[in-house]
């Protein structure tokens, strides 16, 4: 395995332990987010767990990770997984480091501030 390889390895086991940590998937019913489009506060910390996954999401995309196996990683989140997994792999590989950093910034912040906004990206 090269280093790419590695560094998307690592970027989905980080991935898999967001989701478990932070419950982002809404499955405990003391941390409820059915949506990016109901999760209008941020008190429980659901739109920074969609936000962590953003930007997990991201850098395996920036890595160059096959759709599908970052699609597998995000059926915990169901309809938020798929739209954020289609509005990542929109996004070009950039091949400088630094273009590859800010587009995992700037992903990552967008679905925070559309969660907080409580309207669907």
């Amino acid at each position: 395995m090269g280093f790419g390889g590695l560094i998307v390895g690592a970027s989905i086991v980080v991935m898999f332990g967001i989701t478990d940590a932070l419950d982002i998937g809404g499955h405990s019913s003391a941390k409820r987010v059915d949506s990016l489009a109901v999760a209008s506060a941020d008190s429980d910390g659901a739109c920074a767990g969609l936000r962590d996954a953003a930007k997990g999401v991201m850098q395996a995309r920036q890595s160059g990770a096959a759709r599908e196996t970052v699609a597998e990683v995000l059926v915990s989140l169901g309809a938020d997984g798929e739209l954020m997994l289609a509005l990542a792999y929109g996004y070009p590989v950039h091949e400088a480091l630094e273009s590859k950093e800010q587009a995992v910034v700037e992903f990552a912040k967008g679905i925070y501030s559309k969660c907080l906004s409580g309207a669907a990206p």
